[in-house]
């Protein structure tokens, strides 16, 4: 593959603009490259490297936009603040209530998760890291998602006035949508993130099965790893990396979620690759819930550094953050064994081969399978 700088004089032609749901500011068209010449000065990256240019300009914009939907959260939060303060139902406002508490609570700390991401990330770039495509990607997928259940939210707590266009949000809305598309789907993306992040693990295994060959040669790294997985089997974990000392006291807690995490991500990532080996690539209900683990693992990170650091400098802000991070890892941790639960259960796994049959059949039926109820 190989990337190319095309201009209109080489005889490109675009479609009229598409009419669209949202980001109508920006236009949308089909383009047509019918007998299109190119020269080959206008070759970038060399030929045959067109893939590592598509990538860093992918990477490029999937980092801003986690800035960018941290940005549209923190407007639409102050919005959903002023109504809050000031709407009242029942003889009380709003803001007295728990249901609506906790979804400003929520938005709250999806907010600081994303902004805490977008500001890892940038940091990594600025001084001068080059790996940073697998943060990109779940800060990608974890703003956009963020943004729009914010969004959503919000128009919730406006009730119907949220949904005329006078508050604003259901234009917020209709744009927010194309970031869970564009720039790679965060269907494609979470794939990307289990695979990657199971890279390490393979190469593992694989220094592992080189070792049990000659045994004797290798006694150091065969004896540890067979303490490790005999101490696994009767509860006790060992090995997994420690935290607790890199953040403030205050969130050590928080940090010993996030160590027991990993170690449960990598002891499940080492049963699915030792279970399907080459065929995990196939597997995308499994490497989906190992990517919302991935993903909440380094959420709490993030989160975790930002709240050390705001600590450490003693900001104002600091003991609600501590409250924020605290409660978000909370959650958090209980989703990644969730997840990676289910990947190792049987019943689940069951489920999953249940849902490809059940969606196949629709496929070949051409919609809804089941009768309407009337016998329309």
């Amino acid at each position: 593959m190989t990337a190319f700088i095309v201009e209109r004089k080489h005889g490109v032609k675009s479609g009229p603009p598409e009419n669209k749901m949202g980001i109508k500011s920006s236009n949308t068209a089909e383009l047509y490259f019918d007998d299109v010449k190119i020269p080959v000065e206008n070759v970038l990256g060399g030929v045959g490297n067109g893939f590592k240019v598509a990538m860093n300009v992918l990477n490029n914009g999937r980092f801003g936009m986690a800035a960018a939907m941290a940005g549209t959260m923190r407007n639409v939060i102050k919005q959903s603040v002023a109504q809050a303060n000031t709407r009242q139902q029942f003889g009380h406002l709003i803001n007295n209530y728990g249901a609506i508490q906790e979804k400003l609570a929520r938005m709250s700390m999806v907010h600081y998760v994303t902004e805490s991401m977008a500001y890892h990330i940038s940091g990594t770039m600025d001084d001068g890291g080059k790996d940073y495509q697998l943060e990109a990607a779940i800060s990608k997928v974890y703003g956009s998602e963020a943004a729009w259940f914010t969004t959503d939210e919000a128009i919730q707590i406006f009730g119907g006035m949220g949904f005329m266009k006078a508050t604003g949000l259901e234009r917020v809305l209709r744009d927010l949508r194309i970031f869970r598309i564009f720039e790679g789907s965060n269907d494609v993306m979470r794939l990307f993130v289990a695979l990657t992040g199971m890279q390490y693990a393979g190469g593992h295994l694989r220094e592992l099965q080189k070792a049990l060959k000659n045994p004797v040669g290798n006694l150091g790294l065969v004896v540890n790893e067979g303490l490790t997985r005999g101490f696994r089997k009767i509860g006790i974990r060992r090995g997994d990396p420690s935290f607790g000392d890199l953040v403030n006291p205050a969130l050590k807690d928080s940090a010993d979620l996030v160590s027991h995490s990993v170690g449960q991500f990598g002891e499940t990532v080492e049963a699915l690759l030792a279970k399907y080996r080459q065929g995990i690539v196939d597997e995308q209900f499994i490497l989906k819930r190992v990517a919302d683990a991935a993903i909440d693992i380094y959420a709490m990170t993030v989160s975790l550094s930002r709240a050390t650091r705001s600590i450490k400098e003693a900001k104002n802000t600091a003991g609600y953050e501590t409250k924020l991070v605290s409660t978000f890892c909370h959650e958090a941790a209980q989703r990644v064994s969730q997840n990676l639960g289910l990947t190792r259960s049987s019943r689940d796994v069951a489920n999953f081969k249940a849902m490809s049959e059940l969606a196949q059949e629709m496929c070949q039926q051409g919609g809804v399978v089941q009768e309407h109820p009337l016998g329309f």
